[in-house]
């Protein structure tokens, strides 16, 4: 919109001063009339017939079909109308308002797909910074609910998993966690922790066990993940906007109905480099304390990775790999002094024949 001066005569009156209003589609003429009372007239653009007059260098403005003539000193006017009328010829793509329009998608595109960026790297994190202050009695909680949906106890070896809660029993490890081991009797070389204190064990993976430092090892590195709640953080990362959206328009009952839903999903969780490393170094400790030969961890990774594929349990199927980790753990262990703990072989031996 832009604003002139003129003059507006109307048909057998004299000219009288006017403002002038000129919109894209119409123009406004306001005036005092006879009367000394203020009136407006509105023409449409497009029915306006405008000339340059170079003799007065006045713009002079006619409606088609009113009466009336409107003169404006200079040639702003004109120019003004000439350059609204090139417009409105225009593709709609080119004119102004389609460009600005085309400008302002793009800009929305743009702030979207930050916005989805932010969202991607702040609540992982976010849900990750969550997880490490939920309680233990709600990690039990949670790590219940995806047990029960996973129907473990449909496939529990009972027996087997007595014997294996004795043998983490003997291993005298005093967690603020209640340690409830499950042996699952399925053909699957896998074990996994759950937050809480839950750790399932397939029948598979132990019949590949030879020692009982294998298993000690297996058992320490699992139980790791649960005091260090690495099974908490990882999940909570994995499935952040699902557990940040439950947080924040629920209660944690609502976490644990979400998790329960992705239950077949937790099985295969995998664990970051460091996460896995520090599972490994913590799990060794526990056997370095207990003067547990730590070639347990060696012979437990070479056993494994013997079955190749994706028969591979999560303790080996994340970074990194199987042979750097034998390495950091035969370099860490140069100094351990061994002793053989009777009670856990004894263990481990009724373990075998179940």
């Amino acid at each position: 919109m832009k604003s002139f001066f003129g003059v507006y005569s109307a048909p057998g009156a004299m000219g009288v001063d006017c403002t002038v209003l000129l919109f894209d589609k119409k123009i406004s003429i306001g005036f005092q009339n006879a009367n000394g009372a203020n009136q407006v007239i509105e023409w449409q653009t497009k029915e306006l017939n405008t000339h340059f007059d170079f003799a007065s260098q006045t713009t002079r403005m006619r409606h088609a079909s009113l009466p009336g003539e409107l003169v404006i000193d200079g040639n702003g006017a004109y120019q003004y109308l000439q350059s609204l009328k090139a417009e409105q010829q225009k593709p709609w793509h080119q004119k102004s308002r389609g460009k600005e329009w085309i400008r302002n998608i793009l800009l929305t595109i743009a702030l979207l797909g930050v916005l989805y960026l932010l969202y991607m790297l702040i609540v992982p994190w976010l849900s990750e910074k969550l997880a490490s202050k939920v309680s233990v009695k709600t990690e039990q909680q949670l790590g219940d609910a995806v047990y029960d949906a996973l129907a473990v106890n449909e496939k529990e070896d009972t027996a087997a998993s007595a014997v294996l809660n004795d043998f983490f029993k003997s291993m005298q490890i005093s967690p603020p966690y209640q340690i409830r081991i499950a042996v699952v009797d399925e053909p699957v070389v896998n074990a996994f922790a759950l937050p809480g204190g839950r750790i399932v064990v397939y029948k598979a993976l132990l019949n590949k066990l030879e020692t009982y430092p294998e298993l000690a090892a297996l058992l320490s590195h699992e139980f790791t993940h649960i005091q260090n709640k690495h099974a908490t953080k990882s999940i909570f990362r994995s499935m952040g906007s699902k557990i940040f959206i439950s947080l924040l328009f629920g209660k944690m009952g609502s976490v644990a109905g979400v998790l329960a839903h992705h239950a077949d999903n937790l099985k295969n969780l995998k664990y970051s480099r460091s996460l896995e490393k520090e599972a490994d170094m913590d799990g060794l400790s526990i056997l370095v304390k207990r003067k547990i030969d730590p070639a347990g961890f060696r012979h437990l990774f070479e056993h494994l990775k013997e079955s190749g594929g994706s028969s591979l349990p999560e303790v080996l199927a994340s970074h990194p790999d199987t042979d750097n980790r034998i390495k950091y753990i035969q370099e860490a262990s140069q100094q351990a002094t061994v002793e053989e703990h009777t009670l856990l072989k004894t263990i481990f031996e009724k373990l075998k024949k179940q």
